[in-house]
């Protein structure tokens, strides 16, 4: 599972950065957090209930995760993808997503 080192949070869990990956990477419930990754085909993004990080198939390399935003509940993940879609707007006058956060922050492992 790889992370975005600035990772985008929702107002509602920013205090639990921490608290929140540490359960992530150790597969720990949390009913309420969704993930927002890159899409692996041509979407620009899928959001992910976090127990679906559990499955056999996430676990594989190849198949990790690369995760942009951590929201507490869907409407909240569905907001954090407008704001990262403006920001992305923002700083390259386009929607090239996979380019700004492979390059613009790298990658934190």
């Amino acid at each position: 599972m790889r992370f975005y080192k600035e990772l985008y949070m929702s107002p509602s869990i920013r205090d639990k950065r921490r608290q929140i990956i540490w359960k992530l990477r150790t597969g720990r419930p949390q009913p309420t957090i969704y993930v927002i990754t890159l899409a692996k085909n041509s979407d620009l993004f899928e959001i992910y209930h976090s127990a679906m990080l559990k499955q056999r198939y996430f676990r594989r390399k190849e198949n990790s995760p690369y995760i942009v935003g951590v929201a507490g509940g869907y409407h909240s993940a569905v907001e954090l993808v407008i704001d990262m879609l403006t920001d992305v707007w923002k700083a390259t006058d386009g929607y090239d997503i996979k380019a700004f956060f492979e390059g613009n922050g790298g990658i934190s492992c």
